[in-house]
């Protein structure tokens, strides 16, 4: 294991309705036990409070955490992610989101021995879900797939990934629902395959708590708007012709309805 590589860890975080500060204990406590060491931490926070905030300081000594107060474009991922991103000092970044955590103490040192700093842009790794943070289910093994950024995501949430520091690109501050899904197709467009290592290393929490940016949206036809909007502007960012938009759109429309018959 090189000691030379250092990892940046950026997490984005915000109240994300009281348990932000819960989430980011978990993670912190997992980060502490790391059998990697040459890593920091930016967290660019969202919140009103300063909960995150005095959690941060309170492992002064026990983690190197940056924390970053972010005003700007407040309830956007997107933005929030960028902000960590662009005050990255690792030769490595890994995304690791707010409600998300590492899956073993050897989740850093398989990334480092893994990631070719002379040949490798980005890494995507298996994940597991957990809904209480204890037992898992679904591990879900990633592959990337052409259509990725029409929303058909083969790759999971950006905790699964780790990319170079070296003009890293940014997340689509425009997008929400599909800001992952286009961030990996304009890594591979820029550069190529990701490596992928098939070894469960995050665990991807679900539940209620999630939603957009993780706020809670229960208007289910302003979300639909909201995905449907956001597809248009990805076909149309891609160049694609008047008659592929109208059948994705189409076709979006027909997956929304399936939903929605299969959930009432």
């Amino acid at each position: 294991m090189s000691t030379e590589i250092k990892m940046t860890i950026c997490t984005p975080t915000h109240e994300m309705g009281g348990l932000g500060a819960t989430f980011l204990t978990k993670s912190f406590n997992i980060l502490m036990n790391q059998s990697f060491k040459n890593f920091d931490i930016v967290v660019s926070d969202h919140s009103k409070n300063d909960e995150i905030k005095n959690l941060c300081e309170s492992y002064k000594g026990k983690l190197n955490v940056h924390y970053h107060r972010n005003t700007e474009n407040i309830g956007s991922s997107s933005a929030n992610i960028n902000n960590a991103i662009t005050k990255a000092s690792g030769q490595l970044i890994k995304i690791l989101f707010l409600d998300d955590f590492l899956y073993t103490n050897t989740s850093l040192e398989e990334i480092v021995q893994n990631f070719d700093l002379e040949n490798d842009k980005w890494l995507i790794t298996a994940c597991e879900h957990s809904k209480d943070g204890k037992t898992f289910y679904r591990p879900f093994y990633p592959k990337y797939n052409k259509y990725i950024y029409l929303g058909n995501n083969t790759i999971s949430s950006p905790s699964v990934l780790t990319i170079k520091n070296d003009h890293p690109l940014l997340f689509d501050e425009k997008l929400v629902w599909l800001m992952d899904c286009d961030y990996y197709k304009r890594c591979y467009d820029t550069f190529g395959d990701p490596k992928i290592l098939n070894t469960v290393n995050v665990v991807n929490m679900t539940g209620e708590h999630q939603g957009v940016g993780g706020y809670k949206n229960k208007d289910k036809k302003a979300t639909n708007l909201t995905k449907k909007n956001e597809l248009l502007y990805v076909l149309k960012k891609y160049k694609h012709t008047i008659l592929f938009i109208k059948f994705s759109l189409f076709l979006n429309d027909l997956k929304s309805f399936i939903k929605n018959l299969i959930h009432k």
